[in-house]
């Protein structure tokens, strides 16, 4: 089953329930999603614990960071391709970065907005757009059918070589992140793991 990661601005709850029809779409189409906010780990519940351990909340907030932004890169690069839900004032930062590594990836990115504000005289950046094919879609429902009609014409296992050694063990960190988190609740546990995976 081929995966997708859902990228864009999780701030609200408007903006989280528009995150979910996306998924949505994608899942009922026969997509398997991975959606930050519903698939990821909690890792801010995990603060007060590497205070209690006796780091400070500079520590803290590094190893935190470094987490989230490993296992998003894991995530990203383990999926097939990527929506990049481009909604609000101005694009997420956060989803700029998860679509240009998947497209650096080889992955397919597809760019949903319905929200007629832009940036540039009615025109979103070119370099945004570039990463979608300058195609945007406006309807939340056609965007699986370019997934699948992608999927049917591509070999997915040629498209998920990973060619720079920082990626490739950035990669690995988000695996093992990926299945700490799956393994264990056990907030402890999973603290003094990611110490060791950082090396603070």
């Amino acid at each position: 089953m081929n995966k997708v990661y859902c990228a864009g601005p999780l701030f609200n709850v408007k903006e989280r329930e528009e995150m979910a029809e996306i998924a949505e779409a994608l899942e009922k189409n026969g997509l398997k999603v991975f959606l930050p906010h519903r698939d990821g780990f909690e890792f801010a519940n995990l603060y007060g614990v590497f205070l209690e351990l006796g780091y400070s909340e500079i520590q803290a907030n590094i190893i935190l960071n470094k987490t989230i932004f490993t296992l998003d890169v894991f995530q990203v690069l383990s999926s097939d391709g990527l929506v990049l839900n481009i909604n609000g004032r101005v694009p997420d930062e956060g989803a700029m970065v998860e679509a240009g590594i998947a497209w650096n990836a080889g992955k397919k990115v597809v760019i949903y907005k319905n929200d007629s504000r832009t940036l540039i005289n009615g025109f979103d950046n070119p370099l945004l757009l570039g990463l979608g094919d300058f195609q945007i879609i406006s309807d939340i429902q056609k965007i699986p059918d370019i997934f699948i009609e992608f999927f049917a014409t591509i070999d997915i296992d040629s498209n998920n070589t990973i060619d720079n050694s920082c990626v490739k063990e950035l990669f690995k960190k988000g695996q093992q992140i990926s299945l700490i988190a799956s393994k264990s609740d056990q907030k402890n546990f999973i603290c003094q793991e990611l110490i060791n995976l950082f090396e603070v």
